[in-house]
């Protein structure tokens, strides 16, 4: 659901076109058994602190889309998010909160993106789901 929410609001801002068929992995792993891939080089957007990316997937017009899980409740992702994006230089905007889930769109350093996040209730301890695309910035 999160995944459909943050391509679609991609898609508002323009990052969509290019992320169509990239999409995001339907289900993830809790942190403790989640297999870990690389990110790529060069790759700018803060994530929260003990994220594992579990994949990572590219679109036309380098656009990257990234899915990991964090070993913490969302509320407290949230709030490092929230610290991490202003201190990296990057200006969030248009998101919204709501009880188990957040996004919010970013700009700055020369690109533009869209971070979503889900809680996990089936992992023990809670965990979150983090989806995230970036692009280079084409205005």
């Amino acid at each position: 659901m999160i995944a459909a929410a943050l391509l679609t609001a991609c898609e508002k801002q323009g990052l969509g076109e290019a992320a169509k068929g990239v999409g995001t992995v339907q289900t993830v792993a809790c942190p403790g058994s989640a297999r870990a891939v690389d990110l790529p080089a060069g790759f700018t957007a803060p994530l929260p602190q003990g994220t594992v990316v579990v994949d990572v997937r590219h679109g036309d017009k380098d656009r990257t889309v990234v899915t990991g899980v964090v070993p913490a409740e969302q509320k407290k992702v949230l709030a490092q998010l929230q610290k991490a994006y202003p201190a990296a230089g990057l200006t969030l905007t248009e998101g919204e909160t709501e009880e188990h889930d957040a996004e919010s769109n970013f700009h700055g350093n020369g690109f533009e993106g869209r971070w979503g996040i889900r809680e996990l209730t089936d992992c023990s301890p809670t965990a979150t789901r983090i989806d995230l695309v970036v692009a280079p910035l084409t205005s």
